[in-house]
């Protein structure tokens, strides 16, 4: 482990890590810090049991920034993640846990690029370097650098060769993943996301 910053630590994707969640609020606090892919959304969407659309509409901001389109978890109003809660000792629980987005997952490990061979590590996790030393989530990096990359290149595609507005393209993506969550799609089953490991 060598650091990039203060903060984080570069970590090879053939490397490993100490970490074990405190519950503490860090990750899930202080944003809105989580940005989604249309995968995430298919996915938190169908645990709940809702459509896609009411499910954005409740609990996601969508962000036009020029011609490209993000996707963030909206907050509390106090930068705790709308699906934070506490249990009984004042710890941190997730509404949507098996179903929590793919950077929640890899937390407190960042991907770099899509294409890149390491990742950064958030030395500022209260739980880095705690519990037993394990390697990198590397299925869990694979699928999502596919899913980052199949979003923004689709959406992008949609606009600048399509021709669509950023928000329909984003609509069009998520009814076409929509279908093919319904049909059964291997990536929206809970069950697939705990074969990927985390953190």
């Amino acid at each position: 482990m060598y650091r990039t910053s203060s903060r984080y630590a570069k970590i090879p994707l053939n490397g490993k890590i100490k970490f074990e969640c405190i519950r503490c609020n860090l990750c899930c606090g202080t944003g809105p810090n989580v940005t989604l892919t249309v995968f995430d959304v298919v996915r938190m969407a169908e645990y709940l049991d809702r459509h896609w659309r009411t499910f954005v509409h409740d609990f996601v901001k969508v962000i036009i920034a020029e011609m490209f389109v993000y996707l963030a978890l909206r907050d509390k109003g106090n930068g705790e993640c709308v699906f934070l809660e506490k249990d009984p000792n004042n710890l941190t629980l997730c509404k949507i846990y098996p179903a929590r987005p793919m950077r929640c997952r890899l937390y407190p490990l960042y991907i770099v690029t899509p294409k890149s061979n390491y990742l950064h590590l958030d030395t500022e996790c209260p739980g880095v370097g705690i519990g037993k030393e394990r390697s990198v989530p590397v299925k869990l990096v694979e699928r999502y650098a596919f899913e980052i990359q199949y979003h923004y290149k689709q959406l992008m595609r949609l606009i600048l060769d399509e021709g669509l507005e950023p928000l329909t393209a984003l609509e069009y993506l998520l009814d076409k993943l929509w279908e093919e969550a319904e049909k059964g799609a291997e990536w929206a089953k809970i069950d697939y996301l705990s074969t990927l490991g985390s953190t």
